[in-house]
This record gives C-alpha cells, sequence and structure tokens, in this order.
C-alpha cells in the first residue's frame, strides 16, 4: 500500500491581530511575527497541513497589521504574506479585496529596497525573492485595480533600485516585471511607456563624454561606462517578451510618427511636434540596441518616413536607421533582417537636400566603425561625400573620419580612394572644411607615427604621405590656411619631444617621406623662421625703446613710425589684418619686458630646444598676452628656431652615420641644408662633421650632403673651420680621388682655408694634366669649375690652355655617338661622363665669368660665353659640326645652356649684353619637348624670380606654359604667380601688369605665330592663360592700357613684326573686353600714363602711319566671333583625385609646344622624374 503522506502543521498558536479591548505591544508583536515568519519559511510547498495556517492566514490581513505605525511589524507582515501565497498556491485563502489590499502592502513595503540601511532591508529582500519565485505576482492581473498596481509596480522597480546596487535583486526585479507582462491581458500603456522611459537612461550614459575615437584605447575606455539597473530590467522584459511587446510598442511609435506624418503640410508641424519626433527617434536607436526584436513593426515605418517629403523627418530617419545598421550584429542583424530598409537608406546618399546627404554620411562612417560585414559600398559612398558640391557635406564626412578610430581607418580605407579625398578636403574653398581635414589628418598622422617609426609597411604605404599634403598647403598662399598647417606641423605632425634622439628621429621620418613639392615647402620654413626671427628681434628690440611710451616725443615718434612699418609688414601675413594690428599695438603698449625675453629666448640661434620649448609654453599661459594669442602664436612658431635647432645638431649628426636606420640619407641631406639655411647653428658641432670627412675614405655614405654641409658652413664662419693638415690633406683627397660632386665642395672648403692659395696651386697642377682617356677627369674638370671662380688670379695665367682644351676636346668632340636607339633623356646614374665633361666645361667658363663681373674686360671675355650659350639653345644641344650629338646629351646641354645664362642674368654686366632676341630663344626652353627640361628650367626661372634675382623682362617667359601638358607643373605656376601678383599688391607696384606688353612682344616673335583665325585662337589661349592668372576688377584697365599701347608703337627689334603686335593687340583687346563681360565688370579707362620698354618698343614714324594704324581692323573675319567660347567664367569643380596618378608620357608632353616646328618627334617612352633645380648635372 502507498505510504500516508505526513503532513507538517504550524506550531504556533498565539494571536497577531490586536484587539481594541486587548493591543499587543509592539515589540512583542514583532516577536511573534518574527517566530511565525521563521516556521512558514521552512515549510516547502505541498507538505504543510494548510488547516493550522488558517487562522495565522486571516489574522496576516487584518488591517491592524497592514497599517500597523511601525516599520517592522508592517514588514514583517509583508514576508509572513508571502509565505501564505507561496505555501497555499495556486489557491490563494483571500478575496479579491483583502489581496488588493495584500499587493497594495507588498508595494509600500517594496519601497524599502531603496535604503539598504534600513534595519528591515533584508525583510524586504526576501519579499522581492519570493515574489519573483513563486509567481504570486501574477494574482495582480486579476485584481480590480490591477492596471494600477501593476504601474506601480514598475514605477517603483525602475526608481528604487541603485546603480551600485545588489544584481540578484535587479534580477528577481526583472524576473517579477516579466510575470506581470506574461499575464497581464492588456499592458496598459502607461506600462509601456515605463519601459520605454527606461531606455532613455542609457541615452543619457551615452551622452557622457568620452575618450576621443583617434586613439588606440578608445574603445577599452568607453566600454566602461555602466548602464543602470532600470534600463537592464526594461531591456529583459522586451528580450522574455518580445512577441507581447512588438505590438504595443510598435502601436507606440505609430502614434507619433504617423500622427506627424499624416501632417497636410510641413507648416502644420510645430516645434513641439519636432521634438516628440526627436525623442522617438533617439528611443528607437537605444531599443534597437537592447532588444531588435520588439523593433520588427517599427523598422518599416523607419522606411517610409526615409522617402516622406518633410526634410525634418526624413532626416531624422537617414539618422536613425545609419545608428541602427552600424550596432555591432547580434541577435538581430538589421542588413539582413531588413533589406529594404537598408537599401532605402543607402540611396539617401543622393537625396536632394544636402543636410540628409550629411547626415547619411556620418551613418555611413558610423557603421565603418563597428561592422566588418559591409565596407565596400560604405567606404565609396563616404569616398563620394568627401566632394560633395555642398560644403556642409564635406565638412560632415571629414568629421565623421576624424570620428573613427584608427585601427578602423587603416583597417576599412586600404588601399581606398577616402582618405585621398580627405586630403585633397585640406584645400577644400571653404575654410571650415579646410580646418577640419587639417586637423583629421593631423590627429591621424600623431597616431600612425610609432607604426610608421616601426616600418610597418602597410602605414607607411597608406599614412605616410599626410605630411606631404599638409606641407603642400603652403602652395595655396591663403593665410588662414597657412596658420592651420603651422599649428598641424608643429603640435600634430612634429610635437615636442624632451628626448633630442626620439624628437629629431620623428623630424626625420617626417622628412624621409615628403614628395618632391612638400620637400620644397620644407626647406622654405627654416629659411622663413630665420628671416621672421630677425623680424621680431628687430620688432623686440624697438619694444623695449619704445618703452610703452615712456621716451622724449621726437624719438618716441620715430620709434612708433618703426613700429608700425613692421606692424603693417606682419598684417600682410596673418589672416584678420586689423586683429593682428590692434594685437601688436596693444603688445608695445603694455611693454612686458618678460615677453621680450621670451621671444627673443625663441628665435636666437643661440637657444637649445627646451629653452625654445619653454618660452613658448610661457608665452600661451602668460596672461599679459592671453587675448593676443591668436596673433602672437603663428607669428611664434613661424620666428622660433624649432626644426634646425642646435640640439638637433648631434642627433642628426649621429644618425646620419648609422647605415641601417633608414634616415642615414635624410639626415646627411639636412646637414647640408642647415649648412644653407642656418650655419650658425652648426657651430659647436662641425668638429663632428669634419671629423667624419677626415676619418672616411671618398664615396662614403652621406659624403656629398657632409662635405657641402661643411662647405655651407666654410662660407659664413670660414674662421671657425679646421686649419690642420690632416684636414686640408683629407679635403685634397676628396677633390682628387672622389666624385665630381665630391670634389666641388672640397674645393670649396679648401679655399675658405688659410693656406688657401697654396692647396689651389696643387690642385690646379692636378686638374690640368688635359687627358680624357684619364678616369679622373670629371674631378679635374670639377676642380677647374671651383678654381676659376674662387682662385682665379691663380688660374688665369693658364686659362688661355684650359679654354683650348675644353672647347676643342670636350665641347666639340663626341667620345659617344648618336645612335638610332637614343633616348629623349636618362637618369644621372646612366649619365654617360662624356655628357658630364661637356656641363663641367660650360660651367667653368660661366663661373671664370662670374668670377670677372667687376674686371675691366668682363665684356670681352663674356662675349664667346654668351655666344655659345645662345647656340646651344638655338641648335638644341647640337654643338657638334657632324650633327652626332646624341639625343639624351642635347637635351641636357640646351638645358644647361638656359640655367647658365639664367645665373649670368643675375649678373647686371653680363645681363645687360643678354639680347631681347636671345631672351626669346631662351623663353622656348619652357616649351621643350623634354619634360624634364621644361620642369627644371621653370624651377630655376621661378626661383630667380621669386628672389628678384631677375629683371621683370624675364617675367613674360612664365606664361609660355598656357600649353603645358602636366598639370601639376601647370597649377604650380598659377599659384606661384598668383603669389607674385599678391607680394606685388602688398609692395604697391605694377609689374605683372607692366609685364603684359612684353608678354605681347614675345608672342609676336614666337616661331610658331601666324595670322589666320585658328593660328590667333591658338595664341589667345596665352593671353587667356596670362589674364586667369593675373587680372583682377581693380588692374583690368591697366591691362587693356598697355594691351592698347602696344598698337601706338613700332617693333624695335624688327620692322617687319610690327604688324604681328597689331594683331595680338587687337586680339588682346577683344579678349579683355569678353572677359570684362564674363566677369561682369565695369572697366574705367585708366586714367594715368606709363611708357612701353624701350629696348622692345619705338615710337611711330609719323602721325598719319599711328592714325593709320590706328584705325586699322587686324583681325581676320571669325576671330571674335569664337572669343565667347575661350573666354567663360570657369566654376571649379570638386574631382576626386586618382589613387595614383598616372604617369604622362613624351607624347603627350611634345603638346606643350603645341604648334613648334621641330624636325624631332617625342619619344614614346615614359617620362621620368624631372631633375632637381641643383642638379649637378643641369648646368648649375
Amino acid at each position: 500500500m502507498p505510504a500516508v503522506q505526513s503532513w507538517e502543521r504550524l506550531k504556533f498558536d498565539q494571536p497577531l491581530a490586536p484587539k481594541a479591548n486587548k493591543p499587543i505591544a509592539v515589540s512583542e508583536l514583532l516577536k511573534r511575527l518574527q517566530a511565525v515568519h521563521v516556521e512558514l519559511a521552512k515549510f516547502d510547498q505541498g507538505s504543510v497541513d494548510l488547516k493550522s495556517v488558517d487562522k495565522v492566514a486571516k489574522d496576516l490581513v487584518s488591517t491592524n497589521l497592514l497599517q500597523h505605525r511601525d516599520k517592522g511589524v508592517r514588514a514583517y507582515v509583508a514576508c509572513c504574506l508571502a509565505d501564505i501565497l507561496r505555501l497555499y498556491a495556486p489557491d490563494a485563502p483571500y478575496t479579491a479585496t483583502q489581496l488588493q489590499s495584500i499587493f497594495e502592502h507588498f508595494v509600500l513595503q517594496l519601497k524599502g529596497l531603496s535604503d539598504p540601511d534600513s534595519p528591515y532591508f533584508l525583510q524586504y529582500c526576501y519579499l522581492l525573492e519570493s515574489l519573483s519565485q513563486v509567481k504570486s505576482i501574477v494574482l495582480v492581473s486579476d485584481l480590480p485595480n490591477g492596471e494600477d498596481l501593476m504601474a506601480d509596480i514598475f514605477a517603483m522597480f525602475f526608481d528604487a533600485f541603485q546603480p551600485d546596487g545588489l544584481k540578484n535583486l535587479e534580477f528577481h526585479m526583472g524576473e517579477i516585471l516579466v510575470q506581470l507582462i506574461d499575464e497581464a491581458p492588456t499592458i496598459p500603456s502607461e506600462v509601456v511607456t515605463l519601459i520605454l522611459a527606461q531606455f532613455l537612461r542609457a541615452k543619457t550614459v551615452e551622452d557622457r563624454p568620452k575618450p576621443s575615437n583617434n586613439t588606440k584605447t578608445s574603445k577599452v575606455q568607453s566600454s566602461l561606462y555602466q548602464l543602470p539597473p532600470a534600463y537592464n530590467m526594461a531591456k529583459t522584459i522586451c528580450i522574455n517578451c518580445s512577441d507581447r511587446m512588438s505590438r504595443y510598442i510598435s502601436q507606440y511609435f505609430t502614434d507619433i510618427i504617423y500622427d506627424i506624418s499624416t501632417k497636410s503640410s510641413a507648416d502644420d508641424i510645430s516645434d513641439t511636434d519636432l521634438e516628440e519626433l526627436k525623442k522617438a527617434h533617439s528611443l528607437i536607436v537605444v531599443i534597437w540596441k537592447a532588444a531588435p526584436e520588439v523593433l520588427q513593426n517599427v523598422i518599416p515605418q523607419l522606411e517610409q518616413e526615409i522617402f516622406v517629403d518633410n526634410t525634418q523627418m526624413r532626416l531624422m530617419a537617414t539618422e536613425t536607421v545609419g545608428l541602427i545598421a552600424g550596432d555591432i550584429p547580434g541577435r538581430v542583424n538589421f542588413i539582413s533582417a531588413h533589406p529594404t530598409c537598408w537599401d532605402a537608406w543607402f540611396g539617401r546618399q543622393n537625396d536632394k537636400n544636402s543636410s540628409v546627404r550629411a547626415k547619411w554620411a556620418e551613418g555611413c562612417a558610423f557603421i565603418l566603425g563597428n561592422r566588418t560585414d559591409i565596407v565596400k559600398g560604405t567606404v565609396e559612398g563616404l569616398a563620394a561625400k568627401l566632394i560633395d558640391n555642398d560644403d556642409k557635406v564635406r565638412l560632415a564626412a571629414c568629421k565623421a573620419i576624424g570620428n573613427l578610430d584608427y585601427k578602423c581607418i587603416v583597417r576599412k580605407f586600404r588601399n581606398e580612394q577616402v582618405l585621398i579625398n580627405l586630403a585633397e578636403r585640406a584645400k577644400d574653398r571653404k575654410f571650415a572644411v579646410r580646418a577640419e581635414a587639417i586637423k583629421v589628418l593631423g590627429n591621424l598622422y600623431d597616431v600612425a607615427y610609432e607604426d610608421i617609426a616601426s616600418q610597418d609597411e602597410d602605414i607607411i604605404a597608406q599614412l605616410a604621405w599626410i605630411p606631404s599634403r599638409i606641407f603642400e598647403i603652403f602652395y595655396l598662399n591663403n593665410k588662414e590656411t597657412t596658420v592651420l598647417s603651422d599649428y598641424c606641423i608643429y603640435e600634430q605632425l612634429m610635437p615636442f619631444d624632451a628626448e633630442d634622439t626620439k624628437r629629431v628621429t620623428r623630424m626625420l621620418s617626417v622628412v624621409k617621406y615628403l614628395d618632391e613639392k612638400a620637400r620644397k615647402a620644407f626647406n622654405a620654413i627654416p629659411i622663413r623662421q630665420r628671416t621672421m626671427a630677425q623680424l621680431l628681434r628687430t620688432f623686440v628690440e624697438l619694444c623695449e625703446k619704445y618703452n610703452g611710451g615712456v621716451v622724449d616725443d621726437k624719438e618716441g615718434e620715430e620709434l612708433k613710425g618703426k613700429l608700425d612699418r613692421l606692424i603693417k609688414w606682419m598684417c600682410e601675413q596673418l589672416p584678420d589684418s586689423s586683429k593682428t594690428e590692434a594685437h601688436l599695438t596693444k603688445f608695445y603698449m603694455i611693454n612686458d619686458r618678460r615677453m621680450y625675453k621670451l621671444i627673443k629666448d625663441c628665435t636666437t640661434s643661440e637657444s637649445d630646444i627646451k629653452t625654445v620649448h619653454k618660452a613658448l609654453i610661457e608665452i600661451k599661459n602668460r596672461q599679459s598676452v592671453s587675448t593676443m594669442l591668436e596673433t602672437l602664436m603663428p607669428l611664434m612658431y613661424r620666428s622660433s628656431l624649432i626644426f634646425y635647432n642646435r640640439s638637433n645638431i648631434p642627433p642628426i649628426v649621429e644618425i646620419s652615420k648609422r647605415t641601417n636606420n633608414g634616415l642615414s640619407a635624410v639626415a646627411h641631406e639636412l646637414l647640408k641644408d642647415i649648412s644653407t639655411s642656418m650655419p650658425a647653428v652648426l657651430k659647436a658641432h662641425i668638429q663632428d662633421l669634419t671629423q667624419e670627412i677626415q676619418k672616411n675614405e671618398p664615396g662614403f655614405d652621406g659624403s656629398i650632403d657632409t662635405l657641402k654641409a661643411c662647405a655651407g658652413f666654410a662660407k659664413r664662419f670660414p674662421g671657425d673651420m679646421p686649419q690642420e693638415r690632416q684636414f686640408l690633406e683629407a679635403l685634397s683627397k676628396f677633390a682628387t680621388s672622389g666624385s665630381p660632386e665630391e670634389a666641388k665642395h672640397a674645393v670649396n672648403i679648401i679655399l675658405q682655408s688659410r693656406k688657401r692659395d697654396a692647396y689651389a696651386r696643387d690642385l690646379l697642377v692636378v686638374a690640368t694634366k688635359f687627358d680624357m682617356s684619364d678616369p679622373a677627369i670629371l674631378c679635374q674638370l670639377a676642380i677647374l669649375a671651383e678654381l676659376v671662380r674662387g682662385a682665379s688670379a691663380i688660374v688665369e695665367p693658364k686659362i688661355d690652355k684650359i679654354t683650348g682644351f675644353l672647347i676643342k676636346e670636350v665641347l666639340l668632340k663626341n667620345l659617344v655617338k648618336a645612335s638610332e636607339d637614343d633616348k629623349d633623356w636618362v637618369d644621372d646614374n646612366h649619365l654617360e661622363d662624356d655628357c658630364k665633361a661637356k656641363i663641367l666645361a660650360l660651367r667653368i667658363m660661366v663661373n671664370r665669368l662670374r668670377a670677372a663681373e667687376e674686371a675691366e674686360t668682363a665684356k670681352e671675355i663674356a662675349q664667346p660665353v654668351l655666344k655659345l650659350l645662345n647656340s646651344l639653345i638655338v641648335n638644341s644641344g647640337e654643338m657638334s659640326k657632324d650633327q652626332d650629338t646624341p639625343l639624351h646629351f642635347k637635351s641636357r646641354l640646351r638645358l644647361a645652356g638656359g640655367l647658365l645664362l639664367l645665373k649670368l642674368a643675375k649678373i647686371p654686366v653680363y645681363e645687360k649684353m643678354i639680347q631681347p632676341q636671345d631672351i626669346n630663344q631662351l623663353a622656348l626652353l619652357v616649351q621643350d619637348r623634354d619634360f624634364q627640361v621644361r620642369q627644371a628650367f621653370i624651377d630655376r626661372l621661378k626661383r630667380y624670380l621669386a628672389a628678384d634675382s631677375l629683371p621683370e623682362k624675364y617675367i613674360p617667359i612664365v606664361f609660355l606654359m598656357a600649353y603645358e601638358p602636366e598639370e601639376e607643373v601647370k597649377d604650380d605656376l598659377l599659384t606661384w604667380i598668383r603669389a607674385r601678383l599678391a607680394k606685388q599688391q602688398q609692395q604697391k607696384t605694377t609689374i605683372m601688369e607692366r609685364c603684359f606688353a612684353r608678354l605681347l612682344h614675345m608672342l609676336a616673335h614666337h616661331p610658331d605665330y601666324g595670322t589666320d583665325v585658328d593660328d590667333l585662337l591658338d595664341f589667345a589661349q596665352y593671353i587667356m592663360f596670362y589674364l586667369n592668372a593675373t587680372v583682377t576688377e581693380q588692374n583690368i584697365s591697366l591691362i587693356f592700357y598697355f594691351a592698347q599701347r602696344v598698337k601706338q608703337v613700332r617693333d624695335a627689334i624688327s620692322e617687319q613684326t610690327s604688324e604681328n603686335l597689331y594683331y595680338l593687340s587687337d586680339l588682346a583687346q577683344a579678349i579683355i573686353r569678353q572677359f570684362e563681360e564674363a566677369h561682369n565688370w565695369s572697366m574705367q579707362t585708366w586714367p594715368g600714363k606709363a611708357s612701353l620698354p624701350a629696348d622692345l618698343f619705338r615710337a611711330m614714324p609719323t602721325a598719319s602711319f599711328a592714325q593709320r594704324i590706328a584705325h586699322t581692323t587686324f583681325l581676320p573675319e571669325g576671330v571674335v566671333e569664337r572669343l565667347p567660347h575661350l573666354v567663360k567664367v570657369k566654376t571649379p569643380k570638386l574631382k576626386a583625385t586618382p589613387a595614383e596618378k598616372p604617369v604622362a608620357t613624351s607624347t603627350a608632353s611634345s603638346s606643350a609646344s603645341k604648334k613648334r616646328k621641330s624636325n624631332e618627334s617625342g619619344s614614346k617612352k615614359k617620362i621620368k622624374k624631372a631633375p632637381d633645380s641643383d642638379d649637378e648635372w643641369t648646368g648649375k
């Protein structure tokens, strides 16, 4: 027979409910309640005789107990009632009214969970745990006021629990709430609202400031933010009750989104509506992160919203879907679960509204930052937004990339167009876009530097080019952008580091990967620093003398005038001239002596880098100038000796000696540049360099740069150079046994020594063996090239013999003959010694002239040399009567001839001997068939003109590059011309306008000039090139005046060419009028008078002849009618820069001389990089 179940009975038999005539003391009542609670808690369900519990169960619902004034009594009553419900389950021994009172009592007691210090906190926890485990809470749904109680429980749980509370309590609360949702016949709207409101608590946490994304540890740091318990409970409810909750949540958002979206017009949507809509969209994003399952019916609503006409709603929907799609895929993958919504969002990249496209770009970057499964399309889309027509979109795209994690960028943007387009934005039309792009690029390089320094090839390929793009910004000649570049260079690319080797290594690493254009910009910075340092020191000295105005009246006026002139110059260097003037005027009036000392510390070559840095920090923090830092800091960065500081020299020298670090060559180059631009900083370290020369043999690694550095120093500080015999002997060895380049610099150092004459004589003996078969012939010629200039008195007795050898044996004889497979150009490493010898021979002749410029015989000895150089240009580099010079020889020789002619033109006595016809022939080098010749020549010409070393008659040459096929070269030239024009405007001169007459004269003598319609339209491009580069509404009248004046004179060179001038005058006038109309300008008659160059023009023979010419229209029919197609205002379009620029070919290059009549045809070979302007074999 089955065993008879043994029922346990409740032993407690004392009364619990106090009566009016028999009250129970609180202490006694507590003792009884504790006792019955302990006994009830021990019973398992189904093991107790419920009849023994009936009396206690009845007493516990007494009003006197439920509403007792003592907290402890109420707490224990709640625990006992929870036990009763557990033991009687599933049938509670109470009426509905009693149950309502019980659960209302439970709610009141559970509020005690918010106070962990309460003496009855454990009882409140027991109550919570019991309700959770027994699930007796579900009885609430059957009560008359069940919905109200349910709302109270949700509100109380969400508000009561603290973030630092016990996790098991959070768990039990969540379980209770899930049970309520599961069992409730309907979920009250108030409860739905309460649940959703908890997700906004997470939004508040997310909105806290987080570490920058542009670090390698940001994700770890940002993960430390703790989500609130109420959010976790709401998340638990939505996950465990997703089917029920999704219906209610969908309805919640429908009530908001649909009601607003169906309003008849945008005007009907109020600000309050938009604010509600914004909150709803923010809520959707947070819910997706927590429980995406409940949004399955909400996403289609978002999809529809993406297509609505209302821009604000479309904007919010685009932002919301972007944030959802960018969430790291968890239980639901948005792309696969909602493909149509994803497609709809993706199409917003082409939305008609720029704000929507900008928001799309932000979402695109967010997706890339979090997901790995959707990269290609989003990367391409983000790249496209960087070249969007609207600056707001471009700015948003730049900021979005700046918010991406470094590792994400290097992983997702590998070999992509995004970073290339980002770099282009550093030159954007809009300042805000430029500023953001520069900041993002600078930050990115700063984080990437450690990987670049550790020779990570992938990172080098991806990001080592960034400094090049920053340095190239200087070519824009935009003051605002230049200031941004200054900050980027000194604070991000090459920030201060107290450790000398680390700091210098970083500088060398930056320089190592600079392209040619950026390297020139970098090299210009120390030169600019030297100039600015001198100006600032002068400014400070004047400030000290002015003494804040406390000075004699007469002296004060004089000092103030000097100060104001200096300030005016500095105003031209910074964006806001009025603010700069106000700041600097205030600066000298406050007379801060400490500031004077700090500026001197920054700008003297005697200061080490720590002194400079300390001074800069103090300037930034100094209260007296805090309002002027916007002006002072750019000036300080541009004048402080940072790059070529004396502290940097020892590490540079040390690194130059290492051959396995990849930076040795760069270190040698910097030493060479320092010796040229800042030789004073080498003083303390010149011994290290000379020892390097003394202990090594010719040809050691970095020998040329080391010798050049010493030569530059010796030229400035000859007395500080070592004079020991061992050092001079070592130099002689380099001169006689080294390379031509080594010989050149070694001889120059020797010529600065005290024993220069003795060594010069010895070197002359070696250099005049005159044997072309001697392997050292190039060294001998290199020695002669320096001796004829630096020791001319010693060389002159042998000059006839030297000249005869050079002409007969070197220049007129070709040891290497022309062949059918000749190339147009070969690089230096493959250039034959025969060609190098010819270039050196030309240098010897020109250097002799440079040494003799003040001699009475200067003109006499210059005549044949000038004739020789001109013949090289006219004959395309051919000197041999046998016409057997190789093509690449001729390219080198005509380039050398042009460069040496420019060098002589810098010297007044020789410049006067160069005729206009010679300049016209020289100008054709900018249209040479070989790209290398064109680029090297124009680079040298620009350098000389920028330094004001050449007369203005050479300026028109640059405008013959109108047909230059290499866009980069042409763009650089336009930038240079505009910089010259800006400088001219500061100096209040009209050089660029005056040279227009010279340009027309040069075109009139061009070998391709013709007077038919097509020829004239071809030549119209030269005039257009000039106008596009120089004309403004302010100077168009003056340019038109010169165009008219050309028709009032005759050609002074050739009478037959005068008519060419008149054609060109009419053509220029017609183009300028079209230009005026296209720009909607109003051209007034220029009121002044100006003469034309007397070397090119002469007066008309008679007044009647002049009148006849003036009334004659020279342009043939059809020219003027076709000009509007040439003259039109061009709106710049943003284009994606190709990831790798195609290599140009000589076929393309031949179009530079569009109509040049030549017997030579362009080579089909690819063009190599043009020679540097300091190349030894370009005729320098």
